[in-house]
Order: structure tokens, then sequence, then C-alpha cells
């Protein structure tokens, strides 16, 4: 199976759309694979079944090869939206998991791959402009440099938002309200982001601490924390809600 090679496992991918879309049969793609390209019938089923789980988010037991996995992964990711490219990488999950529990050990580097397709996710995820944030991608979480745009607006680092998300979830620390519980996949993700320590009244960069200076807030929160100046404290707000 680590021996084949790109002109095998790579038409599999188009065949098996088309065994997707009801174009072709899976007995025909196995067919037209073995013949064209060499590869033999069961390394042709492994991968037809990888290619037609990882969509459906499914797990599939039979491993293919890393270079097969990352080519798919690469191909599903340029046809896919965010939110069903997910469930491919659900399925690659689901399919390490099997790897383990059968007690053949752990598929570190296609581990490592999904991870790096997690994290572009959830950066992508986290990152809408919102009228009040205007976002660059420094390689620091510096916080705080005015940039001109029609008016002064503070950079704001997606990396630090990521990172503060992951900590506390996209759901608003004051309210609890969960954007993705009430809309569904158009909500995943979808929060504001407040500084505990108002940026205005810093008037430089600072390095800032995701964890502890940033708060996810929904945007009702948020134009009530500002209501004041310096903003209002999250649990005085708390507070006021009846």
């Amino acid at each position: 199976m680590a021996k084949i090679v790109a002109a095998q496992y790579g038409p599999v991918f188009d065949l098996g759309l088309k065994v997707e879309s009801g174009q072709l049969k899976a007995s025909d793609v196995i067919e037209i694979v073995t013949k064209s390209t060499g590869l033999n019938e069961t390394s042709a089923r492994y991968c037809l079944d990888a290619v037609l789980a990882m969509p459906k988010g499914v797990e599939y037991k039979h491993t293919i090869n890393i270079q097969a996995t990352k080519f798919y992964l690469q191909r599903f990711e340029g046809i896919l939206t965010p939110s069903k490219f997910d469930l491919v990488l659900l399925s690659v999950e689901k399919h390490l998991a099997f790897y383990v529990a059968q007690g053949k050990g752990d598929q570190v580097t296609i581990r490592a791959l999904v991870d790096s397709y997690r994290v572009k996710l959830a950066q992508q995820a986290v990152s809408p402009i919102y009228p009040d944030e205007v976002y660059v991608l420094p390689s620091e979480f510096t916080e705080g440099s005015i940039k001109q745009v029609t008016i002064n607006a503070y950079e704001r680092n997606p990396k630090a938002r990521a990172a503060c998300i992951a900590e506390h979830k996209a759901i608003c620390q004051v309210c609890n309200f969960d954007f993705e519980a009430i809309y569904g996949a158009i909500g995943k993700g979808f929060i504001h982001i407040h500084h505990k320590v108002d940026l205005a009244t810093i008037g430089k960069s600072y390095q800032v601490d995701p964890i502890n200076d940033l708060i996810p807030v929904c945007p009702n929160c948020h134009a009530m924390l500002h209501t004041e100046e310096p903003a209002m404290d999250i649990e005085k707000l708390k507070l006021t809600m009846s």
C-alpha cells in the first residue's frame, strides 16, 4: 500500500466523485483504476472507500498511505465549504481512532496533518471582520497598534482571538448566548471578542494575554459594555441583567 503513487491514487478521487453523484458504480471505478493504473484491486477499493467516506464524516476502516491521504484532503479542501470540509476531517479522525482501537498504534503524521487543518479552520471560523474590529496577522499577539482606515482603528489579532475562543468557547460570557446553538452551522464560531482592558486607554502596543485579557461576548453585550468609558466591567454588566 505504501508504494502506490499519485498516478494510481489520484484518479480514484475524481472517479469517486462520480460514484457520489450517481454517474458511476463503485465496481466501475475499481475496474477502471486497476486496468488503467495498475493499482491492485484491494488498494483501489481502500482508496475509494476513503474518498466516499470522507465527505460524509463517517469512519473508513482500511488505511491508505500518507501521500494519498494528503492528496485527498487537499482536493476536498479545494472544493468544499469549511463546514463540509469539517466532515472530511471528522472522517479521518474516526479512522485514526479506529486504528488506535485495533492496537495498531497512532498514525502520527496523519494526526498532525489533521490537526493543522483544524487550526486553519478555527482561524477561518473566528476571523470575520466585524464593524468594530480590523484584523491583521502579525506573528505575535501584539495588540493596540493604531492603524488608519477611515478613522483610527486598533488592530485585532486573529491568532489571539482564536486562542481566546479555544479557551472560553464561542459563547457569550455575559449572557451565555451561543450562536451555533440557535442558528446552526451559520452561527458556528460567530462571537465578538472584548478586551477587558480598553485599548483606547492604553494608546500603545502591548503584549496581549488572550486567555486573561480577552473574553468572548455577543454583539449586544459587547455594545452594552461600551456604554461606559472606559468599558464596563463584565461582572457589573451581569448584575444589571434581570
